[in-house]
């Protein structure tokens, strides 16, 4: 598999659990996202975005709606589907 390098930025919190979980588990931080992001593609690929997904996207665009209006370069992203 041939991997393009893709830069994001992560809110500190998100760091630090995705440095935990690949501490704990012996796996690249690195594979863990690509891994998420398999994850949200086939989720979301091909199909009608579901009525919860919708709704947690919304909720947490409610939630950090002062970030997006501050212009503030922390992006969240969700990592993993809950």
């Amino acid at each position: 598999m041939s991997t393009v390098q893709y830069s994001t930025k992560l809110t500190p919190e998100q760091i630090k659990e995705l440095r935990e979980i690949s501490e704990r588990t012996h796996i690249p931080q690195a594979v863990l996202v690509r891994e998420a992001v398999d994850v949200l593609i086939e989720e979301l690929s091909g199909k009608d975005v579901s009525k919860d997904f919708l709704g947690l996207v919304k909720k947490r665009v409610r939630e950090e709606k002062s970030l997006l209006k501050s212009n503030s370069p922390v992006l969240e992203v969700p990592v993993s589907l809950r």
